[in-house]
């Protein structure tokens, strides 16, 4: 009786367990990431124009995954353009692959170069802002005190 008992409840127990799988295939397709930037220069004078090495990093790679790009100027004012000279519009948004000698060998670590052409003679901030197809958006902000700014406060 007993041998009935748990061979019944082994039945059981499998049967609710195998009819609650399901064929599909769950395929993950939102992955977190975050921008981030190399070493940047403290100051900017008037006119002066930076280097801005920046580097998506995923935690996953899903094919169908696609990113904008695009920048607020907090403070001062200026241009940010890339490596062939196409200039981003404040406070708009455009395709990250359409940024010139975007490097995409790695899809889980991107790496780009953008300028930033200083029209000021105020502390620069930038907000640069990326956005993926998923509604993720993930923020960098970037400040570069002006030559004449530091002098004045020591």
């Amino acid at each position: 009786m007993k041998i009935k008992l748990i061979a019944s409840s082994i039945m059981l127990t499998l049967l609710g367990l195998l009819g609650s799988c399901d064929d599909k295939l769950e395929v993950q397709q939102a992955y977190d990431f975050s921008l981030t930037s190399w070493y940047l220069q403290k100051t900017i004078s008037p006119d002066e124009t930076v280097e801005i090495r920046l580097t998506l990093n995923r935690t996953g790679d899903y094919e169908e995954a696609s990113y904008n790009i695009g920048y607020i100027q907090m403070e001062g004012s200026g241009e940010v353009y890339d490596k062939k000279n196409v200039y981003l519009v404040n406070r708009e948004m455009q395709p990250l692959d359409s940024i010139a000698e975007l490097d995409s060998d790695d899809p889980c670590r991107q790496v780009f170069t953008l300028f930033y052409h200083n029209r000021s003679s105020k502390n620069a901030e930038i907000k640069f802002v990326v956005t993926d197809n998923f509604g993720q958006e993930r923020d960098l902000d970037i400040s570069l005190g002006t030559e004449n700014e530091t002098e004045s406060n020591l």
